[in-house]
C-alpha cells in the first residue's frame, strides 16, 4: 500500500468521524462538533416536604442562542430533564465554552428559581465531575451561591 493511499484512508476516516450524525444522546467523542450544553438531570420537587405534582418546570440554556423547554412534574414530584446537545464548528476551535443554564419552577401561582449555572466544559455530566445529576429540591429552601464543579452555582437543591 502506498503512502498516498494510507494518507487518503486516514483523511477519509477522520472526515467521517467529524460528520457522523449523533442522536440526542450521541457521544461527543464520535462527533467532536457536538457539545453537551445541559446534562441529563433527575429532580424530585417538594413543598413543605410534600411532593409537588403538576409543577411547570422551565429549563433555559444559552450557548449559541437561548433555548427554552418546558416539563411537568409527575404525581410524586419527579421530573426528568434530558441531556441537550448542539453542534458547532467552535468545538474544534480554541475558544472558551460557556453554556448558561437555569431552571425555574412554577407552582400554585409562585415562581421558584432553583438552578443557575455556567457550564464551562462541553463534556456530558461535567456539571457533577462526570456523575449523573440527581437533585432533591425543596421549594421553601432559599437558593445559595457556591463554587461547585469549576463554576459558580446558585441552587436551592441538594445533590443526591
Amino acid at each position: 500500500m502506498s503512502n498516498k493511499t494510507i494518507y487518503f484512508a486516514i483523511k477519509t476516516a477522520l472526515l467521517s468521524i467529524l460528520l457522523i450524525p449523533g442522536g440526542a444522546y450521541g457521544m461527543a467523542f464520535l462527533n467532536p462538533l457536538k457539545a453537551c450544553t445541559f446534562s441529563e438531570m433527575k429532580i424530585k420537587i417538594t413543598l413543605d416536604g410534600n411532593p409537588v405534582a403538576g409543577a411547570k418546570i422551565t429549563r433555559s440554556i444559552d450557548w449559541k442562542e437561548e433555548k427554552t423547554d418546558i416539563f411537568t412534574s409527575d404525581e410524586e414530584g419527579n421530573v426528568l430533564l434530558p441531556a441537550e446537545f448542539e453542534s458547532s464548528i467552535t468545538q474544534v476551535l480554541p475558544v472558551e465554552f460557556i453554556s448558561s443554564q437555569s431552571i425555574n419552577v412554577e407552582y400554585e401561582n409562585r415562581s421558584y428559581l432553583i438552578w443557575i449555572y455556567a457550564k464551562r466544559n462541553p463534556a456530558e455530566n461535567f456539571e457533577m465531575n462526570g456523575s449523573p445529576i440527581n437533585l432533591a429540591c425543596e421549594l421553601t429552601d432559599e437558593p445559595k451561591t457556591e463554587r461547585k464543579f469549576k463554576s459558580a452555582l446558585k441552587t436551592s437543591c441538594k445533590f443526591l
